[in-house]
């Protein structure tokens, strides 16, 4: 069904796309909600066994531009954060710019291409960020730099959060929970035995500059893994970690459990 969606939003939105003269759309918002639509709204109606519960999706839409970092369990994360509206351009692994069609597309929409095994093109990527940001409009990334294995948080980059100090904006972290049980890295199948799952996801609230005791890329990692953690071991039942550094971690969580 998500491959039928996002086929859908091929066939329909790119002629669409190629057609809207450059000058009526210059933050290219318009080939973001087309996707927006087909893989942030009808997938998750279509699909009967998943339940999506979100808070606080309001703030997305509500000040900014920001830095959106959100933890990352599968691939359906970028569908769950698809479904929380707003304006942004993601951040995403080279890879994805190598498929047939969806290259087009993430082009096409000003999303910005990152490769993971140069670490030579980390400059080029904040520089893309930064552009995008100054002309209002957010940048949504991963962290983490790639999906979790165990479900447990990852240490988060300090370098991607330089963006944020150089242009002091704030960073709005975005929770998610329950996406690694229908779509875990490596696997090709749902954990547990029933498909009947529920995602939660949770936007938080902006951490800004002036929050911090110092405003450094690695403080502001730290706040931003910090306020995550915390909200996924609320939801897991479980004790925060006493530090808040990007060292802390938190006791496993039951990975097999259905919704």
């Amino acid at each position: 069904m998500v491959l039928n969606c996002a086929f859908m939003s091929f066939v329909v939105g790119m002629p669409v796309v190629l057609l809207a003269p450059k000058w009526l759309d210059p933050e290219r918002r318009l080939p973001h909600r087309i996707g927006e639509f087909f893989w942030g709204r009808l997938v998750w109606r279509l699909i009967p066994f998943w339940k999506l519960e979100i808070e606080g999706a309001e703030r997305i839409g509500r000040g900014g531009p920001y830095l959106v970092c959100t933890n990352h369990q599968s691939l359906l994360d970028v569908l769950v954060v698809m479904s929380l509206g707003g304006d942004f351009k993601w951040v995403s692994g080279l890879r994805f710019f190598k498929i047939p069609m969806l290259a087009v597309y993430m082009r096409l929409t000003g999303y910005i291409a990152a490769d993971l095994k140069n670490p030579f093109s980390a400059g080029s990527v904040l520089q893309e960020c930064g552009d995008w940001l100054d002309r209002g409009v957010s940048v949504g990334m991963f962290p983490e730099g790639t999906r979790s294995a165990s479900g447990q948080l990852g240490s988060f980059k300090p370098g991607a959060f330089r963006v944020a100090v150089e242009k002091n904006l704030p960073v709005l972290p975005v929770a998610i929970d329950g996406t690694r049980n229908i779509l875990p890295r490596g696997r090709g199948t749902y954990l547990g035995d029933s498909p009947f799952k529920t995602i939660r996801v949770r936007v938080l609230d902006p951490i800004e500059l002036d929050d911090l005791s110092e405003p450094t890329p690695v403080a502001l990692s730290r706040a931003c893994r910090a306020a995550i953690q915390d909200q996924l071991s609320t939801w897991r039942g479980l004790t925060p970690p006493v530090e808040r550094g990007a060292s802390a971690v938190e006791t496993p969580a039951r990975t097999d459990a259905s919704a």
